[in-house]
């Protein structure tokens, strides 16, 4: 599973990091930057991981740049239900931080590809999916920009 990984990576020719096992994964995503789709700007942690008994089963998991504040819980995970629920295959989900006043989201998924393609697809999907989420959770918590006041004529 491992190889399948490394060349899934290799083929999208993003720089990779492994983690402290041998079946960890790490790559960043500038989503702006056509990797999957173009988009708003920001970045995407995503790791990809082997795992299960038979160590044939791949999990994904992709986080934003970026922490909200907690007193938003309700309104993401009502977000994160939603866009769970619409049969995405992946799960989002809210998290707490090592910051009280901050909260996370997350989205996860696992599944079990057969091949290269298989697993392109899987990743690819849940990718341009998570970019979805995750600018649509920043255009409902960002506050709506008033205009500039209008300076009067002192004159």
């Amino acid at each position: 599973m491992n190889a399948l990984i490394e060349d899934y990576l290799r083929a999208k020719g993003v720089q990779y990091f492994r983690g402290h096992h041998d079946d960890e994964y790490f790559f960043l995503i500038d989503f702006g930057v056509d990797f999957v789709v173009d988009a708003g700007h920001g970045r995407l942690h995503v790791h990809l991981g082997v795992s299960g008994l038979l160590r044939d089963t791949v999990h994904l998991g992709i986080t934003p740049d970026r922490y909200y504040p907690a007193d938003e819980r309700d309104r993401l995970s009502g977000i994160a239900a939603r866009w769970t629920a619409n049969g995405q295959g992946a799960e989002a989900v809210v998290h707490e931080s090592s910051n009280p006043a901050l909260v996370g989201m997350s989205v996860e998924d696992r599944f079990r590809p057969t091949d290269q393609d298989g697993l392109a697809a899987c990743v690819d999907q849940t990718i341009a999916s998570a970019i979805e989420l995750f600018e649509q959770v920043t255009v409902e918590t960002t506050p709506a920009r008033q205009s500039p006041e209008i300076l009067r004529d002192a004159g």
